[in-house]
């Protein structure tokens, strides 16, 4: 997997794999808008029919890079930064739906887009859709811009990810002056403070978010990243 697709998997994959330690969770809330809400869409590849975006977080991939170097010096990652946007999405569509959007999507990208050459890290198989996950990646024919499309189901996750999320729960409950020092051994060794990850404001803590929020209301998630290089 090449460098972007790295910040694809770390920052949009992480609807499944995000919480892998323990984090603080912040009191700020990312509101569930609902079909009628007022967040603009900052994309212009297409969501599912009649979802809701929830929330929008930028998504720059310095510091992901600055720390793939600092954990291994001979990672190799672009010359240029990714910037762009983090999107997600609320749907009362089934898993079912959304792979066969999907699949859809595969075969006929949008104008001017095409299926990346190097895909993210998420198999097409039963397993991976019981998981409740399925993603793909597209590029632009005609600039370099990438869109890292993802659908969920935050119940499924949240039941395959509880030890995580369980984590996340207990942290919260450290005492202010413990989780310094926590951040400060995790900023030194993964280049990101947990507080950094799990802000709401993050690509990181929008997701954690989302699957906490969605995880009992019968909606499934889209997560979006469209980036380009800058």
């Amino acid at each position: 997997m090449n460098g972007v697709s790295r910040m694809a998997a770390l920052a949009a994959a992480l609807i499944c794999i995000a919480a892998t330690g323990c984090a603080k969770q912040q009191q700020t809330q990312v509101t569930v808008v609902q079909p009628h809400g007022v967040v603009a869409n900052p994309s212009d590849f297409p969501l599912y029919p009649r979802s809701a975006v929830m929330t929008v977080v930028p998504v720059d991939s310095a510091q992901l890079f600055a720390a793939m170097r600092k954990a291994d010096p001979t990672a190799e990652v672009p010359p240029k930064n990714y910037r762009g946007h983090e999107i997600i999405a609320q749907t009362t569509a089934s898993m079912a739906q959304l792979t066969a959007w999907l699949a859809t999507l595969r075969t006929s990208p949008p104008l001017g887009m095409h299926l990346s050459s190097t895909h993210v890290d998420i198999s097409h198989d039963n397993r991976s859709q019981s998981q409740g996950v399925d993603g793909e990646e597209f590029d632009s024919s005609a600039a370099p811009r990438s869109v890292y499309v993802f659908v969920a189901d935050p119940k499924l996750i949240r039941a395959e990810m509880g030890f995580a999320f369980d984590l996340i729960d207990s942290y919260s409950k450290v005492p202010g002056m413990m989780r310094g020092p926590i951040d400060d051994q995790a900023k030194q060794q993964l280049g990101y403070s947990i507080t950094e990850l799990l802000d709401p404001r993050s690509p990181v803590g929008a997701v954690v978010t989302a699957v906490k929020q969605l995880q009992g209301t019968g909606r499934r998630a889209i997560l979006l990243i469209d980036e380009s290089a800058k």
